[in-house]
């Protein structure tokens, strides 16, 4: 059986790191009117309004440098105008006349080019919405609460840019009690994508339908096998919380939950794990089963490989436990936030994978430390 660790005292959280500055956009602005006025100034004041009067198409251009914005690049424009009119007052006309020229072609080829990038920018905003809209109806994420037991999850793709790859989880109110899945389905990036929205999508038609865990395990095997063609598995955490507050665990090949109580977080011992879905067969369908009754307040932590399994640039694994402690002073969402924010930090890019955080609180029940 499980064990749950006694009741122990609030570990002190931890303070939130101040958000990272961010440049001005009132200096950025005003930087090309300063400039151009600063060499108007000294054209007159040293009266050489000729020397500084080729600055000025330099002046209009300095908005591309950056992200270049049309208003931005109009006033860039405006202010080199002006300190052409400054500089050319009483000069010969020639330099003059190319210098207000050069500017204003420098501004309308600066702008058209902050206009395409502005276009191109919601391009891609609305591609970027497209693909989260079409990833989430493939992989979605569980709802903050289902029957009671109120849950919160985070996703880290080893993929940049997406939302979903091989990690998986589910949440579903079924006659049965709220069913759970967190696994991980064989393979790297987004090539295990459909693969990983079919294994889903059985999970959650064997979650209303199958009585026991050892049932869904079972089925679910054969899928995976047919799915895979017999080279690929998932391994996963098969999870039923009942109404009493019961738990009932069955552990594919599947890092263990960890149990967050009185402010530390210790891993879940005495979970037997069998084979993962589409190998049960190398263990003779064996699928053992546990109960456990965690304490009023309790919350649950799974996670996938890429998390247990994370290491850092040194080959160091990421110390979960110790580090889910030092956060849980703070709600589940900041718990959460912080152990993404974290876990970022301290993975080596070069070998990451997908990683999964399902934190879930079941419903109060009766306390007691062992199943009936």
């Amino acid at each position: 059986m499980p064990k749950l660790p006694p009741a122990g005292r609030a570990h002190p959280g931890v303070p939130a790191a101040p958000p990272p500055g961010r440049t001005s956009r009132l200096a950025l602005g005003t930087f090309p009117l300063l400039l151009a006025a600063v060499c108007a100034a000294l054209g007159r004041f040293l009266d050489l309004p000729l020397l500084f009067l080729p600055l000025m198409p330099a002046v209009a251009a300095l908005p591309a440098i950056g992200r270049p914005d049309v208003r931005r690049v109009l006033g860039a424009g405006a202010a080199a105008v002006g300190g052409v009119a400054v500089l050319g007052w009483g000069a010969k006309p020639i330099p003059v006349y190319a210098a207000l020229a050069s500017v204003l072609a420098v501004t309308a080829v600066v702008r058209t080019a902050a206009r395409r990038v502005r276009r191109q920018e919601l391009r891609i905003a609305r591609l970027g919405r497209l693909a989260q809209v079409t990833q989430a109806a493939v992989l979605p994420r569980p709802p903050e609460s289902v029957g009671g037991v109120r849950l919160e999850a985070r996703y880290l793709a080893a993929t940049p840019g997406a939302t979903v790859g091989g990690d998986i989880c589910g949440a579903e109110r079924t006659p049965f009690g709220v069913r759970l899945l967190i696994g991980d389905v064989s393979g790297k990036g987004l090539d295990v994508v459909a693969t990983a929205a079919e294994t889903l999508h059985i999970w959650r038609e064997l979650a209303h339908h199958e009585s026991s865990l050892a049932g869904i395990a079972l089925r679910m095997d054969t899928s995976v096998t047919r799915i895979h063609h017999c080279e690929g598995f998932v391994t996963a955490l098969l999870i039923t919380v009942y109404d009493d507050g019961r738990v009932e665990l069955l552990n594919c090949g599947h890092p263990p939950p960890l149990l967050v109580r009185g402010g530390r977080a210790t891993w879940l011992s005495g979970l037997q794990a069998t084979a993962p879905l589409g190998l049960m067969r190398m263990a003779g369908d064996r699928c053992p089963t546990a109960v456990v009754r965690p304490a009023p307040g309790d919350w649950l932590l799974l996670c996938t490989d890429g998390v247990a399994e994370c290491r850092n640039p040194d080959g160091e694994f990421y110390p979960l436990a110790e580090r889910l402690s030092s956060f849980c002073g703070h709600g589940p969402t900041a718990v959460l936030d912080a152990l993404e924010a974290d876990l970022t930090r301290y993975r080596d890019e070069a070998a990451r994978d997908d990683a999964m955080l399902l934190l879930f609180r079941p419903p109060d029940g009766q306390h007691s430390q062992r199943s009936p």
